[in-house]
């Protein structure tokens, strides 16, 4: 298809929506308004409206270049560098996983289950790019935070999205979460989040192109049933979650009975799943009464 030709940006919108649409990307005005903006210098998307200029040769160069990598399947947040998430604007690049509309969920219920206006003691395990223990810190600046994460790349881009927070409260560590010897050198924890990998290898296949080919593998599969690291991680907690403290963890929509029995497996109690905004259960929530050895 032919590239965009600038008319005002108004109807450039009008035209990369056109195009977003017809290669079946949903939300293609939206979409158009990511690029455009972020051609322009990330211009506000509101005032895209009310430019009336002609935007320059280069300007066209550079969208142009960012709808072709739109169109090949490349996610809008990898071409942009930024990813919303809650009250933050994180860097994002192929480093880590794109941060999800329900893993915003995921942080909503940590706070309302832990209130935020007391002391702890948190673990974000698998924090990625780290848009997990970046909202607790912003939003709990009382808090103090463990983010681990296994991959030395995903945990630099972490520490660089640290750097854009006035935050201080955070110790990053590059650490497999599901090996218990990580756990053992923790200090009681009142609170692990997590949004872990928990895609099956056979749902892999299924997901899309642009997921399949641009995003980081490792960050979503967890083995045939997807339980791999849910399992380690309810294992390794169950030996660092004070007596009273929580554990809540992102979860696949049809994973929540298993879930639940493995943390009432792993001793922890008033195990259930919380929905998220689309009402489909997400959240594995589950409380530790017992002393841990």
């Amino acid at each position: 298809m032919s590239a965009v030709v600038s008319t005002g940006l108004r109807h450039l919108l009008e035209k990369i929506s056109e195009r977003l649409a017809a290669a079946g990307i949903e939300a293609p005005g939206v979409e158009a308004e990511g690029l455009l903006s972020a051609a322009l210098g990330d211009v506000p998307r509101h005032l895209l409206y009310q430019e009336e200029r002609e935007i320059t040769d280069d300007e066209q160069v550079i969208l142009e270049q960012f709808i072709s990598r739109r169109l090949a399947g490349e996610p809008l947040q990898y071409i942009t560098g930024e990813a919303a998430f809650r009250l933050l604007t994180l860097q994002i690049d192929r480093r880590a996983l794109i941060p999800r509309p329900e893993t915003e969920g995921l942080v909503e219920v940590a706070l309302r289950l832990m209130g935020s206006n007391r002391q702890a003691l948190v673990l974000d395990a698998g924090t990625g790019s780290g848009a997990i223990a970046l909202s607790l810190a912003v939003e709990c600046p009382q808090w103090r935070i463990v983010a681990a994460e296994i991959s030395p790349a995903a945990l630099e881009l972490a520490r660089e999205n640290a750097d854009r927070y006035d935050v201080g409260q955070i110790e990053w560590l590059e650490a497999d979460i599901t090996r218990l010897d990580f756990w053992r050198h923790l200090p009681p924890l009142d609170l692990v989040v997590s949004n872990p990998p928990y895609v099956t290898v056979e749902e892999w296949e299924e997901l899309p192109r642009e997921i399949r080919e641009y995003e980081p593998k490792v960050a979503l599969v967890a083995g045939p049933r997807g339980f791999d690291v849910i399992s380690a991680l309810l294992e390794g907690a169950s030996t660092r979650v004070k007596p009273g403290g929580l554990v809540v963890i992102e979860i696949g929509d049809t994973q929540g009975d298993e879930a639940i029995e493995l943390a009432r497996i792993n001793g922890f109690v008033d195990a259930r799943v919380a929905p998220d905004l689309s009402a489909r259960p997400r959240f594995l929530i589950a409380l530790q009464r017992r002393n841990y050895s």
